[in-house]
């Protein structure tokens, strides 16, 4: 497809329009950079760091690897197939399940998630931006305004990228995503050669429980968090794909290999050197050269992410009446603004509390990636109506009770402390219980057959939300 017809259909790419299968853009190959542009950054080596806590070299890989397969696939098959199958984003498919007033819910809770993100990703851009400098003038730090100024900057640069759209998105991944695999690689193997590979895989953890099980199930229980934190990022992109195929295993390449590729470096510099921080060993441990370059592929990383994160909750905005009819750099502008105060006024409070944060949002994206999954699959056999998912009238299939679905918001109600009585998410202080099902799994479960008995019992059998009529 040439890019002037895609470029025909602004509203598919910037508004809420379903994209049109003639319309696609993205192959296998494109979504799979993509994902992989969108793994590979920051976060990766931060949770990293958080796993060292627990668990040694070893155990982390295969904690990590298993969290990020089983969390990715279940949260994929929620978001990633019916966006490519209807060519509708992830907010607006969630009309189908939380009514097409109640997605509303949904959407404050991503904002804010979202732009914590946006803050984080922007703070470790400004690191490393800082690193290459003050080695270039040969100082230790240019300090922490220069961090800022440079955070900053990265949100305009992502302002950027996401005003161009999907196109200019895809382009830049295809280049990157193939450096920044090289980069993770080349950190793993400055890490063996000058720290030595022995000596990584023999590190104990930093602060370990007493229970050896328990510790892994810790790493997994973040991996499983990690994995599961994607969701609100996948729809925005497996609309444009070309086939569900596409969609859904370009994830596998992404946030499961590349991810836990990314983690195990970030966890062998934890336990070695005592930072998962990138930006304060690459250029100690790989010279001024390598190092300068892992930094500048890294900073890279972040803006990448954030364009993906960026552009996915700037298309679920304009389902509301006042985003509606804004343009679209309006629209990104909105959503930067808040990032930007963020990063002005608590750039440490957010950044340096990144575990904690990651541990709230399980709270909230274990119920409803079980929800998500029950109700696409069990409950309409994937099926849903295109029109209704666009319909906010009292006569939509998805009106439930006036735009409510009260059976989804009850189960989501009832997942979020169900959590909290296997892990606290701030403290990591876990209870008996969560050594047997971990607080995620347990979580999701929990809410997966609730919702299934309720929606059987009071909207099936009623005709309530369309679930009786085939689409």
């Amino acid at each position: 497809m040439s890019n002037n017809s895609f470029d025909a259909n602004k509203e598919a790419q910037f508004g809420m329009l379903p994209v049109m299968k003639e319309e696609r853009v993205y192959s296998l190959f494109d979504n799979s950079c993509i994902n992989i542009g969108f793994a590979i950054a920051t976060w990766c080596f931060l949770i990293g760091g958080t796993v060292s806590l627990f668990v040694d070299f070893w155990p982390a890989v295969i904690a990590t690897l298993a969290g990020n397969m089983a969390a990715v696939l279940l949260m994929a098959m929620g978001t990633s197939v019916p966006s490519a199958k209807y060519g509708a984003d992830n907010y607006t498919i969630s009309s189908s399940y939380m009514g097409n007033r109640g997605k509303a819910i949904v959407m404050v809770f991503m904002f804010v998630f979202q732009v914590a993100w946006l803050i984080i990703l922007s703070i470790m851009f400004g690191r490393a931006v800082d690193n290459v400098v003050s080695t270039a003038v040969k100082t230790d730090t240019m300090g922490p305004g220069f961090v800022g100024v440079m955070s900053i900057v990265s949100v305009a640069i992502v302002f950027l990228v996401v005003w161009r759209g999907p196109l200019v998105i895809r382009k830049f991944n295809i280049i990157v995503a193939p450096l920044l695999i090289i980069t993770i690689i080349a950190l793993l193997i400055i890490l063996s050669k000058d720290v030595g590979w022995d000596v990584i895989v023999n590190a104990p953890p930093i602060a370990p429980f007493d229970s050896e099980w328990v510790n892994f199930l810790l790493a997994f229980e973040l991996s499983l968090g990690a994995g599961l934190s994607w969701w609100p990022n996948m729809g925005g992109m497996a609309r444009l794909c070309k086939t569900t195929r596409a969609a859904y295993w370009a994830n596998l390449a992404g946030l499961i290999l590349a991810a836990s590729l990314g983690t195990a470096v970030g966890c062998a510099a934890a336990v070695t050197i005592g930072s998962s921080d990138p930006t304060e060993w690459m250029i100690p441990l790989g010279g001024v050269v390598l190092g300068v370059l892992a930094l500048v592929f890294i900073a890279i990383a972040n803006i990448t992410s954030n364009a993906i994160v960026t552009y996915g909750i700037c298309l679920g905005l304009k389902n509301f009446k006042f985003f509606r009819n804004k343009k679209w750099p309006v629209v990104i502008a909105i959503f930067c603004l808040p990032g930007i105060i963020g990063l002005i006024l608590w750039p440490s409070q957010i950044y340096d509390n990144f575990y904690i944060m990651l541990g709230v949002t399980c709270t909230f994206y274990c119920p409803m990636v079980a929800i998500n999954c029950v109700d696409y699959f069990l409950l309409r056999k994937q099926r849903l109506d295109v029109v209704g998912l666009y319909d906010n009238t009292k006569t939509s299939k998805y009106s439930f009770w006036k735009g409510f679905n009260w059976v989804a918001i009850v189960s989501f109600a009832a997942g979020m402390p169900f959590y909290l009585l296997f892990l606290n998410p701030a403290t990591l202080v876990y209870q008996e219980p969560f050594k047997y099902l971990t607080a995620s799994g347990a979580s999701v479960i929990f809410v997966a057959i609730l919702y299934f008995i309720l929606a059987k019992l009071i909207l099936v059998r009623n005709n309530i939300g369309g679930y009786s009529t085939k689409a």
